[in-house]
């Protein structure tokens, strides 16, 4: 393609936001462009633990930075005057910073399954045998067997120059191949 496409994101549910492209949920998005989606409901449960772990994560950041204002707000708070307000700041930033700390493990806890979703997905695919180009492999497994056929044609044109050489120079007798085709395993 050599010509440029203008592509209307707000068509696929996605809206600029203040941490970068927002999407609607792919029901609403469908919704408002008037398409009928008819594989809504049809995922399977590895696709809906995915979404929901998405959907956490997004969650959780929501929460992170919420705490995190909060904690700066309490932190500006404690230096004031009036004593009772800085001792509930002091409580405020303790609570926001054990919500942080609660929400970072929370979101480690995600990446790990995530993860691990990810690796399980990998392996049913190699199970399964997706991925994997017949032609591929047939052309890989007639390449090994050209280059172990060379390897092998070569000794033995060695050891028959060998055997010709020393019965050239008196040392051995007839000449003859160290193996012939049909001499068996060769």
């Amino acid at each position: 393609m050599d010509h440029e496409q203008d592509l209307d994101f707000a068509l696929l549910g996605f809206s600029p936001g203040g941490d970068g492209w927002r999407g609607l949920e792919s029901g609403k998005a469908a919704d408002a462009a008037g398409l009928e989606v008819k594989s809504a409901d049809g995922l399977s449960p590895l696709d809906r633990l995915a979404a929901l772990l998405d959907d956490l994560t997004t969650e959780m950041r929501r929460q992170f930075e919420l705490f995190r204002k909060l904690r700066a707000t309490a932190e500006k708070l404690i230096d004031g005057a009036d004593e009772a307000a800085a001792k509930a700041a002091r409580a405020d930033a303790k609570a926001a910073t054990d919500a942080i700390a609660l929400i970072v493990r929370t979101l480690e806890k995600i990446d790990s399954l995530q993860r691990q979703l990810a690796r399980d997905r990998e392996d049913a695919a190699l199970a399964s045998g997706e991925g994997e180009d017949e032609e591929a492999i047939t052309a890989e497994l007639l390449r090994i067997i050209e280059t172990q056929a060379e390897a092998r044609a070569k000794a033995r044109l060695a050891a028959w120059q060998d055997a010709t050489e020393a019965a050239a120079a008196g040392i051995g007798g007839a000449i003859e191949p160290a193996s012939t085709p049909d001499a068996g395993s060769g």
